[in-house]
């Protein structure tokens, strides 16, 4: 018998440290080597053989502090591994049914609320981490300020997306399958 499992994740709200996790971006590095080599081998690049745990021959890069110290300062998406919790989906009831709500921290005062349908509650942060949650949704600390158009175009194009009119024609004719409210 199929049964929803219910067991309680500790999880943090703040400073969850992917450090320990994230790949680090020595291939990228290594290939800027070879381009400043003007093409030269592998092995011309500070590179050095060792040995992996089963035995086999490998190539490593050798790092100096200056290249690690740039890499780390630069703007390569990857210097940041704090992340911050900012939402959670909650699953309520039984794996053949239940209702779902959300839990979201506004980026405005900083207070956790409880969406549930039409209902609205302000809530306190323990209350966010319990069993029924289900799906995390967490945000870079160095990117938490800004904005979407701080890294895509946002600007309106023509031709490109539904009118409202091809919406409301797509929404009529699924009437009977999808119920907005």
């Amino acid at each position: 018998m199929k049964r929803k499992l219910r067991d309680f994740v500790n999880f943090p709200v703040e400073g969850l440290d992917l450090s320990r996790i994230m790949a680090k971006d020595g291939a990228s590095q290594l290939e800027k080597k070879v381009e400043a080599n003007g093409g030269e081998s592998e092995e011309s690049c500070d590179e050095k053989k060792v040995n992996d745990e089963d035995g086999e021959t490998v190539a490593t890069e050798e790092v100096d502090e200056e290249d690690t110290s740039s890499h780390m300062n630069g703007d390569d998406g990857r210097s940041e591994k704090l992340y911050d919790l900012y939402g959670v989906v909650h699953h309520q009831g039984a794996l053949s049914g239940g209702h779902y709500v959300a839990s979201l921290k506004s980026h405005i005062d900083g207070q956790w609320r409880l969406f549930n349908d039409a209902q609205i509650y302000e809530i306190h942060e323990r209350d966010v981490v319990d069993a029924s949650a289900y799906i995390l949704f967490y945000i870079r600390r160095d990117v938490a300020n800004q904005k979407l158009s701080d890294f895509w175009d946002v600007s309106k194009r023509v031709g490109e997306g539904l009118t409202e009119d091809e919406m409301d024609e797509l929404i009529k004719g699924r009437s009977e399958k999808c119920v907005i409210s």
